[in-house]
């Protein structure tokens, strides 16, 4: 195990590497100077050139990449262009944001998907398991943007229940509930559609082996089978679509950011796009892409720990 773990810890040094690489090169490539943006309109061609130079964008390719990386290992994200403040205090203020909004979006997932695929399996051909997969079915093709306008015009607007956006809790706080439900519904609608495809197909494929069978038949209740014996054993899929979404989720709630008006890093990202905000795009790659990877190397060792049988050596 301890070997494993070394060697995908080898392997996302190497990942982070490239990912830097490949997102300051398609950066710095971009049509656009981001010193004139910073500039103004009003700018004349002196300052810009003396803000390019300011800013050491004036400095060949692998020189500012090599600056990058070596804030990097002192632990220096850089210096925003657009605030000119440390990048690492801007993250910190939104990371929690979007850290809170995937949580969030998580529960939602499995409170509704899980329960309603397991429902689905154990009553399958029923005419619930017809109005569980048709859900399922709309919950992967609906955009999570056009379901969290459509949220906010309805819960938020019409009926004033919640509002229409904003973050300033977490989750577990009454303010930060009534904050969180709209984009984690949103949000994790999609996520909740697959987890109930997934755990209804586990479910069905466990129930017919023969170790169920044998418990049945050696009168154990249905709940015990269900809960103790298949579900155990069905949860190895859904671990592995949980902590993919998890990750992915992190790096992939800008659109719901936007919506939601949520000062997350997603959203932060964005921004920086517009402006061309070099360090700040690079900083927050790094950021999802360090979170998804420790994310999935979480759920590897998750895994040995559900089922021994599962080696790593081989």
């Amino acid at each position: 195990m301890q070997k494993y773990i070394a060697k995908r810890l080898f392997q996302m040094v190497i990942m982070v590497l490239g990912i830097t690489f490949i997102v300051f090169g398609s950066l710095y490539l971009a049509p656009g100077d981001p010193a004139q943006i910073l500039a103004g309109e009003s700018a004349t061609l002196t300052d810009i050139e003396n803000l390019r130079e300011s800013l050491g964008l004036n400095d060949p390719f692998f020189v500012q990449y090599g600056r990058y990386l070596k804030g990097l290992l002192h632990g220096d994200l850089g210096t925003s262009l657009q605030s000119r403040q440390p990048i690492l205090d801007e993250i910190k203020i939104r990371f929690p944001n979007t850290v809170n909004l995937t949580i969030g979006s998580m529960i939602v997932a499995i409170v509704v998907g899980v329960p309603l695929g397991i429902i689905s399996a154990i009553k399958r051909n029923s005419f619930l398991d017809y109005i569980a997969t048709t859900t399922a079915l709309f919950g992967v093709s609906i955009p999570n943007f056009w379901l969290g306008i459509m949220l906010i015009l309805v819960f938020a607007v019409k009926l004033g229940w919640f509002p229409t956006g904003g973050m300033t809790h977490w989750f577990y706080t009454p303010t930060g509930l009534k904050q969180i439900i709209l984009p984690s519904i949103a949000l994790g609608g999609r996520i909740a559609a697959i987890f109930m495809r997934l755990s209804r197909s586990a479910m069905l494929e466990v129930m017919q082996s023969d170790y169920i069978r044998t418990a049945r038949a050696k009168g154990v209740k249905e709940k015990a089978v269900i809960w103790i014996h298949a579900f155990k054993n069905a949860l190895t899929p859904l671990i592995t679509v949980f902590g993919t979404n998890f990750g992915a989720l992190l790096g992939g709630a800008m659109i719901s950011e936007q919506v939601f008006a949520i000062n997350g890093l997603g959203r932060y990202m964005i921004n920086a796009i517009y402006v061309r905000n070099y360090p700040a795009v690079q900083s927050a790659v790094l950021v999802f892409a360090v979170s998804f990877i420790l994310v999935t190397l979480i759920v590897d060792i998750i895994y040995v720990i559900i089922d021994p049988r599962i080696s790593y050596e081989s």
